[in-house]
């Protein structure tokens, strides 16, 4: 069922104006909610939609409701009405988008190489998310360029294995 949740309608990624957002209203009262927040609150009380079992049978339409209602606006400002309104519900980002969230940015979870060979930009690389000694090591090194080791890798392998590479 991709990013959708087999045991409740509406869930999953819908599109908005701009992006994708992540709602989860498994709730009767947030599927309410998400009704009257995105200008809809007759599809609360729709047949089709008005019970779990019926929104879960019918969420191929449901889910084509609530993307034309959110079609007028972008995730994020969706992300902030429904959150506010009780909705659970989240933008889904790219990873540029992730590495400029502020907790991202305050956890020190990258490190920038600069000048790199054959790289019209900055390289970005993810530490491990582990601590050593209460300390979050960051890359000293940028990674090893395609093939870079390849000599010292293969000098290493028995005669045998390099008649196959």
């Amino acid at each position: 069922m991709g990013n959708e949740n087999m045991t409740a309608a509406p869930s999953g990624a819908f599109r908005t104006g701009e992006g994708l957002l992540n709602i989860a209203a498994n709730k009767q009262e947030q599927f309410v909610a998400l009704c009257r927040e995105i200008g809809r609150p007759e599809l609360a009380s729709d047949p089709r939609f008005a019970e779990r079992e019926t929104r879960k049978k019918n969420r191929a339409a449901l889910k084509v409701e609530i993307e034309d209602a959110m079609a007028d606006a972008p995730a994020a400002a969706w992300e902030e009405k429904l959150n506010r309104a009780g909705v659970p519900a989240g933008r889904v980002l790219t990873i540029p988008q992730v590495l400029t969230e502020p907790q991202v940015l305050e956890r020190q979870v990258t490190a920038h190489f600069d000048d790199m060979p054959d790289m019209d930009r900055r390289l970005t690389v993810l530490r491990g998310g582990f601590m050593v000694d209460g300390e979050a090591p960051l890359p000293t090194l940028p990674p090893p360029a395609l093939g870079e080791h390849m000599d010292e890798v293969f000098a290493g392998l028995p005669r045998r294995a390099k008649a196959l590479i």
